[in-house]
This record gives structure tokens, sequence and C-alpha cells, in this order.
């Protein structure tokens, strides 16, 4: 491959920026690519540069072309939104085992005090 300015071989692949082309260019088999002889920033057919490519994971903040600092912030909402279901669901299971006495109330006293034995 050949850059369509200065025709130098020295290219290298460039980072996908933004949702045009994080997700169009995948689907046509297409990538960015940078001459670092001019610095011309050019998109080209993705197996051109090594056709014996396999297809790696992507991410799904990199299937959207995200970088930087919106990629850490896709990902760090996306892990306290985790959190938050996760402990949402917690404490609906205990608000249910309380409701069907599948916990028993005194155990959960936090006074130290143990209660009165049954008999």
């Amino acid at each position: 491959m050949k850059c369509p300015d200065c025709n130098s071989k020295d290219i290298r692949r460039s980072r996908r920026r933004g949702l045009w082309e994080g997700m169009i260019l995948r689907r046509r088999n297409e990538a960015p690519f940078r001459c670092c002889a001019c610095d011309l920033r050019f998109i080209a057919r993705n197996e051109a540069l090594d056709p014996g490519r396999t297809d790696h994971y992507v991410p799904f903040a990199g299937y959207l072309g995200l970088a930087g600092w919106p990629r850490r912030v896709f990902t760090d909402q996306m892990i306290l939104s985790s959190l938050l279901v996760a402990t949402l669901l917690v404490l609906a299971l205990a608000v249910i085992a309380l409701a069907f006495s599948w916990i028993d109330p005194a155990l959960l006293r936090l006074d130290g005090a143990t209660p009165p034995p049954n008999r």
C-alpha cells in the first residue's frame, strides 16, 4: 500500500475516530491509515496492509470508535451502572427474604443483645 499523496510505503494504521469510522468503515472493511512521511491521513481497504490478519476481539467502546476521554467515561459509566444494578438486586433480594421470613429479623439487630430462647 502507498500513500495517495506522496507514494511513500511508510504508512501505519491510524486510530478510528467517532461513530462513522467506528461502525461504517468496519462494515466496509476499511480503516484509516497515516503516512509517516507526509502525515496524510486516508481511508483504505483494511486487508491491503496485512492480508493474513485474522479478526480480533473489539470491545464495545472500540466498536463505536471511542478513544481517550470518551472511552474512559463510557467504560466508567458501564462499570458504575453494573455495580448499581447488582446492589439493587441484592437489596431487593434482602427485602423479599425479610418479607417471606427467610431471614430472622432478630439476627439483624445491631445492639449485640441476643434474643431470649424460645421455650
